[in-house]
């Protein structure tokens, strides 16, 4: 089996990004691996639309709620947590986090919502799946 040091979990809060982190914190505790919790903040999207100081306040705490618990249950299972934040399309994001990060793994919980590949695997998992070049753990 392949030694994974540094595993991006992308994390929003959900169910199924906390399944994602659960089989990372596995991994992690199998090989010492370093866990790094990953939140998107969605940015407006038509030009022209200024990302307001209450947009700003909104979307901290929508990380704070999404990287706090993964943060308490990672740190409570014994396993290295840190956190990142981006801005933007959360499939890119991602991606691009991974790579920058230099991360052995990216490992995602998948929704299973939207047309029909992402109708089993969500449409950021499936995006991340085929954009990188990473090994990626799709967790349903």
């Amino acid at each position: 089996m392949a030694k994974f040091n540094k595993i991006l979990v992308p994390l929003d809060g959900s169910a199924n990004s906390m399944r994602g982190l659960d089989r990372a914190i596995e991994i992690a505790k199998g090989g010492n691996a370093e866990i790094t919790g990953f939140y998107v903040f969605h940015l407006p999207l038509a030009a022209g639309i200024k990302y307001t100081a209450k947009m700003k306040d909104e979307a901290q705490k929508k990380a704070v709620k999404a990287i706090g618990p993964a943060m308490n249950k990672t740190q409570k299972a014994g396993a290295t947590f840190k956190y990142k934040t981006g801005g933007g399309h959360t499939g890119s994001e991602i991606v691009k986090a991974a790579e920058k990060g230099k991360f052995d793994m990216i490992v995602i919980g998948a929704r299973g919502v939207g047309g029909a590949k992402e109708t089993f695997l969500g449409s950021t998992s499936n995006y991340v799946m085929h954009k990188t070049k990473l090994p990626v753990l799709i967790v349903k």
